[in-house]
């Protein structure tokens, strides 16, 4: 797992560069906060129509999912099923059975 990405200002003598270095922050670091900047990307799951339970890998109770590639005509959604262990997985379906990659954060 790729942990979350931050912009280190390096110490310059030319002000110039330090200057274009704090506008850089100033710019990314509210982008950088953002939940789905800290996630995990996990391809060729096989989503099926009861509860699939996914490994998110995230460390940390996931916040949401993007599909990035689906390889058939499916929805996938997360179950309505209880999950107490939301720090580890979460169980998705499928309209239809489905390979997919998907994007969690």
């Amino acid at each position: 797992m790729m942990g979350r990405v931050n912009f280190t200002q390096i110490h310059s003598e030319n002000s110039e560069v330090t200057r274009l270095q704090s506008h850089i922050k100033t710019t990314l670091n509210p982008l950088l906060e953002l939940p789905i900047s800290d996630g995990v990307l996990i391809k060729d799951l096989s989503i099926e129509t009861s509860d699939t339970r996914v490994n998110h890998g995230l460390g940390r109770e996931y916040e949401g999912f993007v599909v990035t590639r689906l390889q058939a005509n499916a929805v996938i959604y997360e179950s309505d099923s209880t999950n107490t262990n939301k720090n580890l997985f979460i169980l998705l379906k499928g309209s239809s059975s489905a390979t997919a990659d998907i994007y969690f954060f």
